[in-house]
Order: structure tokens, then C-alpha cells, then sequence
């Protein structure tokens, strides 16, 4: 297939989006791990108004949080704000690397490959998979919180965009079926 421009730059914004996707569940999960092992540090900075780490001692900045979020910390809650929001960084790193290989593939080989009829197949699940781990996250966040009310959000376009590269996994099926029936021939 024809090398292009749209094609590199498509490639390379993946590639970026993937890689931010990865760092940002690297963060959660260590914001779980430094919330969950420092938590009495953390309660003891908040109650006191000084935060001391090491030969750093911080006075009277500490406690500006909101009483939930200290709640939540104290409880060893952080672990069901973050590890869900993990989850949702890793499945958006997981499309985008899905992504990135159909566009990286393309640039040498037809597009109607079975390996781009599974990676398209799993944008379609990951996608759907997307909203669906968005609610029950809220709905732990919301148990874990214990604050305010919680409402229930889910784009209709989320689920739209995964069902539309599902579709689309079954016509590349079919192309790549014709694609190994045309080169058979030849």
C-alpha cells in the first residue's frame, strides 16, 4: 500500500496517546501505593497542619483538603479511586497501541490482514468495555467517597464507537478473505 502523510501522522498521534495512556496508569497506581503505605503520615500531615518528609518540613499548607478526600484516604480508600481510573488509562493505551499497529501494518502490507481483523476487533471491545468500567468505578467511587450524589453517565457514543469497529472487524474479515483468495490466484 502507498506510504502517506495522514498515515505517519495518525501512527505517531497513537503512538503519543498510547504512551500517555501507559504513564497514566503508572501514576495511578503509584498514587494508590504512596496513598495506601503513607496513609498515617498523610492524617497525622492533615490533623497537625505539618507535612515532614525526610529534611522537608512543610507548616499550615497541609490541610486545605476537603474532609471526604482526607476521609477517604484515612479509610484506605484510595485504592478504589485509583485503581478503577487505572483500569480506564490501560484499556485507552490498549486502543491506541491497537491502533498504531493497523497503521504501522498498513504502511507495508494490505490492510485486509487477520491480524488487523483481531486489532480492530479488540478496539471494538475495548471501547465497549470503556463505559462499562466508567460506571462501576463511579459507583465504587461513590461507595468509597461516601459524599454527594451519584449520577449515573454513559455517552451513548462510546458504545456507538464500539459497535461500529466491531461492524467494521467483520467487513475487514471478509476483505482479508477475498485478500488471501486474490493472492491464492496469483
Amino acid at each position: 500500500m502507498k506510504d502517506s502523510k495522514l498515515r505517519k501522522v495518525t501512527a505517531f498521534l497513537a503512538k503519543f496517546i498510547e504512551v500517555i495512556g501507559w504513564l497514566g496508569a503508572a501514576m495511578m497506581i503509584i498514587a494508590t501505593v504512596a496513598l495506601t503505605l503513607g496513609k498515617e503520615q498523610i492524617m497525622a500531615a492533615y490533623q497537625s497542619g505539618t507535612l515532614t518528609a525526610g529534611n522537608i518540613t512543610l507548616t499550615g499548607t497541609v490541610n486545605n483538603s476537603p474532609e471526604w478526600a482526607m476521609d477517604v484516604v484515612g479509610r484506605g480508600g484510595a485504592v478504589f479511586i485509583f485503581i478503577p481510573l487505572a483500569i480506564l488509562c490501560v484499556l485507552t493505551a490498549l486502543i491506541f497501541r491497537n491502533v498504531y499497529m493497523i497503521f504501522k501494518a498498513s504502511n507495508v502490507a494490505s490492510p485486509f490482514s487477520m491480524e488487523n481483523v483481531k486489532r480492530i476487533r479488540n478496539i471494538g471491545i475495548y471501547a465497549i468495555a470503556l463505559p462499562i468500567v466508567k460506571v462501576v468505578a463511579g459507583l465504587i467511587s461513590f461507595i468509597a467517597m461516601k459524599n454527594g450524589d451519584y449520577a449515573l453517565s454513559v455517552e451513548l457514543s462510546e458504545v456507538v464507537f464500539g459497535l461500529v469497529a466491531l461492524c467494521l472487524s467483520q467487513y475487514f474479515a471478509y476483505g482479508a478473505e477475498l485478500q488471501s483468495d486474490v493472492d491464492g490466484l496469483l
